[in-house]
């Protein structure tokens, strides 16, 4: 009978398959599964925790770039910093960024995936937006390409970063511009440039379509699209080209909501309030049909259990969002005024404390996934 079955084994296909070869085909698979593959056997959790394997796998979220205020000038500077996804250790990546060319002052503006958006300072003195240049790069293998120079100067009216791996090797910088001509009226977004890798050259769009990009509101590029949230609780959808494609109405009536793709999917998470306005629970939906705009519910918990207060509303001090695990049902924020970073697991609705971030934090948390393999969207 043990005979047989190791006959079986020996004339399993998969056992003649080499370590590189196996390697190489874990290489293409999402970082969930290859985490899952640990359980297969001795021999798959050696080959996979190898450290000359583990620069060839799919990565996962490996903590958070942040910014902070710089004591030490009279100028309002911030300075980069990073913090490991379990709070310990040093840094996983230096937030220096001195690899970089023009290193004296760098900003991280944004990240997807495996890269960073920087905008770097180019001479000394008080901050001026036609000093800054931009570059992108992967921390991990300090490999940047630096940006040609935006035309758009003084109407620069925020930008969004994009890239998925997944569905092109390619990124796109996302930059809406403002109307400046009347300053005594409100200023209002009349179009966005658009940088793609592949062709390295802006494309501009003038569309009067185009809902403004406001300060703080989270961004993803979903479906080879950029979504970003708007005030009016919807998502917008301008397509690589700059060209408005949807409006996407999120669930809820409460503003300072959350999206980001998990899993393969788009997710938004929010609170929500009782009948007396007083906010009660997080909500967290999954958008489970695209085409149709129809949201699923995935989970619920009470606000004060996360928070450990019962929250009549929420200010800055109180709560920010940082994350959703890329990976898992997992949820980063901050807490409380000195900005503790917490976790929250939706499975098995568990609150844990990772760091103290510190009073000084500015409301930009961006989440880092650590990659050894080179980008092609680097070399252009």
């Amino acid at each position: 009978m043990l005979k047989g079955r190791r006959s079986k084994r020996r004339r399993c296909p998969a056992y003649k398959l080499t370590d590189d070869l196996v390697v190489e085909i874990l290489s293409r698979l999402p970082a969930r599964s290859v985490c899952r593959f640990k359980c297969v056997s001795t021999t798959w959790r050696d080959l996979i925790s190898h450290p000359v394997h583990r620069k060839k796998l799919p990565q996962t979220l490996a903590g958070f770039f942040t910014k902070h205020d710089d004591d030490t000038e009279t100028v309002g500077w911030s300075v980069p910093r990073f913090t490991n996804v379990s709070g310990r250790g040093p840094p996983f990546v230096s937030p220096s960024l001195d690899f970089l060319p023009i290193h004296t002052r760098i900003f991280p503006m944004g990240t997807c995936n495996v890269l960073l958006l920087c905008a770097c300072l180019s001479r000394g003195g008080q901050w001026d937006i036609l000093d800054l240049h931009y570059f992108v790069c992967n921390p991990t293998t300090k490999e940047w390409v630096a940006l040609p120079d935006s035309k758009l100067g003084y109407k620069r009216a925020g930008s969004c970063f994009g890239f998925n791996p997944s569905v092109s090797p390619h990124f796109y910088v996302f930059e809406f511009s403002r109307d400046y001509v009347y300053e005594r009226f409100p200023q209002s977004v009349n179009g966005v440039q658009v940088y793609s890798s592949e062709t390295g050259e802006r494309v501009h769009k003038e569309d009067n379509d185009i809902i403004p990009l406001e300060y703080g509101l989270s961004s993803v590029l979903f479906n080879n699209c950029l979504h970003y949230l708007t005030n009016d609780r919807a998502i917008a959808v301008l397509d690589t080209e700059g060209k408005a494609r949807r409006s996407i109405p999120v669930p809820g009536n409460e503003d300072r909501g959350f999206i980001q793709q998990s899993q393969g999917r788009l997710h938004y998470a929010n609170f929500e309030a009782d009948d007396e306005d007083e906010l009660t629970r997080l909500v967290v939906y999954v958008l489970e049909d695209y085409e149709n705009q129809r949201w699923k519910l995935k989970h619920t918990a009470e606000a004060s259990y996360l928070l450990g207060f019962a929250p009549c509303y929420l200010h800055g001090e109180d709560f920010e969002w940082v994350a959703i695990h890329l990976d898992c049902n997992m949820i980063f924020y901050t807490a409380d005024w000195d900005k503790k970073l917490m976790s929250y697991d939706m499975d098995r609705r568990q609150v844990q404390l990772i760091c103290t971030l510190g009073q000084d934090t500015r409301e930009v948390y961006l989440p880092y996934v650590s990659l050894f393999l080179e980008s092609q969207a680097l070399h252009i």
